[in-house]
């Protein structure tokens, strides 16, 4: 078989519906062509697709809830890392090492980084999934 027959092939398991008065394309018979072997976890919602690959098939389930939390858990992480105001005021010695410290090191110290929120929650599910 060579590529302009499989190119056909595919062209005639396209199917059309009717919509309003004009005909458009219902399916992509082309859409899992490219993928390697393996398992495929594959989430269509109205604006987006998701594909994970490597999805254990005895873990696809946890997989699946996972993902499909991964919204949630971000919204708790996003709650429980609000800044507030520091319960304990720094004292002047404090103050006058930090500042040493900075002088010392120079200004990329002078502020903390935190992990993303996103990256937090990727962690939480690889957590689960292990």
């Amino acid at each position: 078989m060579n590529a302009e027959t499989r190119t056909y092939e595919k062209m005639n398991e396209i199917r059309y519906k009717k919509v309003g008065r004009k005909y458009v394309q219902d399916n992509d018979p082309w859409a899992y062509t490219g993928l390697r072997e393996g398992w495929w976890l594959v989430k269509v919602a109205p604006s987006s697709t998701s594909i994970r690959q490597q999805v254990h098939p005895h873990k696809a389930e946890i997989t699946a809830a996972a993902r499909e939390k991964e919204d949630q858990l971000m919204d708790i992480i996003r709650d429980a890392s609000e800044a507030r105001p520091s319960q304990n005021p720094i004292s002047p010695e404090a103050l006058a090492d930090w500042k040493a410290f900075i002088a010392k090191h120079g200004k990329e110290f002078n502020s903390l980084e935190y992990p993303s929120i996103q990256e937090n929650a990727e962690k939480i599910i690889e957590a689960l999934l292990k």
